[in-house]
């Protein structure tokens, strides 16, 4: 199945289009339908009045690539071309569309760029330009078109068959959902919340117009979880809409803050010539459910395919003149019993895999050694083969255990979350998570 390529452009009202522009779509264009690539560039046709046509909108959506294409004129009319770049670079951060090419052409000023909201476009071409060697660096902004052209498709050469991840767009579809809700009890509620999340004058035109608009919306809020506090408030907005479905809402939405890569490393390896044994995943965080945010934005929320349990601090289980391997493990099997569904009265004998479902238990090194949770937990997966599917997650939220230290207690094929969330991260999420928090209560 070929890849859709969305190719965003645009002019300048009265002063006409940029020719550095026309030119460049005049060579693109064909040569990626000669490379088998489906490809969308007449945009302009179907931005109609102040919103976009609903095919525009379902294009905007289906890509699995986006160029866009900026020259100094369209920074004199910059409106629609802004409002397609912010869509499809919303799409970009949350991982559902793999690669979004800047073309900043003509000699264009980055400031001005800048100043009428282009400022992500060149976020991404400051990350293009610090990858490691080998490259295809980007050219200079005053380049010729044939040397632009040369590059991009030198970046199309390397994008694969990756298309874009149909689990996010099912993530965003469920938050969407909500929105719908939202809209038909109270539309002015919706754009309130919109606004609050800073949409602008052309995207309020389009959430009024209800084209495309709720999953618009919801790929905004998913994005606007890294800033934490415009969430907040626009989910706030929203509250005596939805009553008893805001939590559901808000479960949806905080894991939005988890770095894609870093949530990566909790999957398991795809090789089917992986050894299925009990995983450890050492993750630099300080609070629990910020690991089970990172198996769900890993996992896209996909509804029933993960549970976490997390051990509580050492210092809560009950008093005992047992080894602190032994306390552990007690701890371990009442959560263990929990986390596949074995009823109380019933041994871990019987634990079966749940089919679909990854299992994980958080523990935190703050509260037991790491030679003492490695110990019990290779006992529980010698003893109950049904662990075998088991990914233990460490939580090292002071240091993470150097190499040697590692190698020493046999994990050689740990995995080391990277890249792990910064402090500052960590804290507005913890912002955004106590916001939320504080929102349900008020709901009772």
């Amino acid at each position: 199945m070929a890849l859709r390529v969305f190719i965003s452009h645009g002019s300048g009202k009265d002063q006409g289009k940029d020719q550095c522009v026309e030119d460049a779509v005049s060579l693109l264009v064909p040569e990626l339908k000669r490379r088998g690539y489906e490809v969308f560039f007449d945009v302009e046709s179907l931005r109609v009045g102040d919103v976009w046509a609903e095919e525009l909108y379902m294009e905007l959506f289906a890509c699995d690539a986006a160029v866009v294409l900026l020259g100094p004129k369209t920074l004199e009319a910059p409106e629609w071309v802004r409002r397609e770049t912010e869509v499809l670079v919303s799409r970009h951060v949350m991982k559902d569309l793999p690669h979004v090419l800047p073309g900043l052409m003509g000699g264009l000023d980055p400031k001005q760029a800048r100043k009428v909201g282009f400022g992500p476009l060149f976020r991404l071409q400051a990350c293009i330009q610090d990858r490691v060697a080998p490259y295809n660096p980007p050219p200079s902004l005053d380049c010729s078109v044939t040397v632009f052209v040369d590059w991009m498709l030198a970046e199309f050469a390397n994008f694969g068959e990756a298309a874009r991840d149909e689990r996010v767009f099912e993530w965003a579809g469920r938050i969407a959902d909500y929105l719908d809700k939202a809209a038909r009890s109270s539309p002015k509620r919706v754009l309130t919340a919109a606004e609050r999340l800073g949409l602008q004058d052309g995207d309020l035109q389009q959430l009024k117009a209800r084209i495309g608009s709720d999953i618009l919306l919801a790929f905004r809020l998913l994005a606007a979880a890294k800033e934490g506090g415009r969430l907040a408030q626009a989910v706030a907005e929203l509250r005596p809409v939805l009553d008893g479905s805001l939590a559901g809402l808000v479960q949806e939405l905080l894991p939005g803050w988890a770095d894609q890569e870093a949530a990566e490393c909790f999957l398991p390896a795809q090789d089917d010539d992986a050894p299925n044994d009990t995983r450890v995943i050492i993750f630099p965080a300080r609070l629990p459910w910020m690991a089970e945010h990172h198996v769900e934005r890993a996992l896209c929320r996909k509804p029933m395919s993960w549970r976490v349990s997390t051990l509580a601090e050492e210092s809560d289980l009950p008093w005992s003149e047992e080894s602190p391997a032994s306390r552990l493990r007690a701890a371990c099997m009442e959560q263990l019993h929990d986390l596949f569904r074995v009823p109380p009265w019933n041994t871990l004998s019987d634990v079966e895999a749940i089919p679909g479902v990854l299992p994980y238990l958080v523990v935190n090194l703050k509260d037991y050694e790491l030679e003492t949770i490695i110990e019990v937990v290779r006992s529980l997966a010698e003893e109950f083969e049904g662990l075998k599917v088991l990914n233990v997650v460490v939580l090292a939220p002071e240091d993470v255990p150097e190499p040697k230290e590692l190698e020493g207690c046999g994990l050689t094929d740990a995995v080391v979350v990277h890249p792990s969330p910064t402090d500052a991260e960590q804290r507005r999420a913890y912002q955004l998570y106590m916001a939320m928090d504080e929102l349900l209560e008020q709901c009772g």
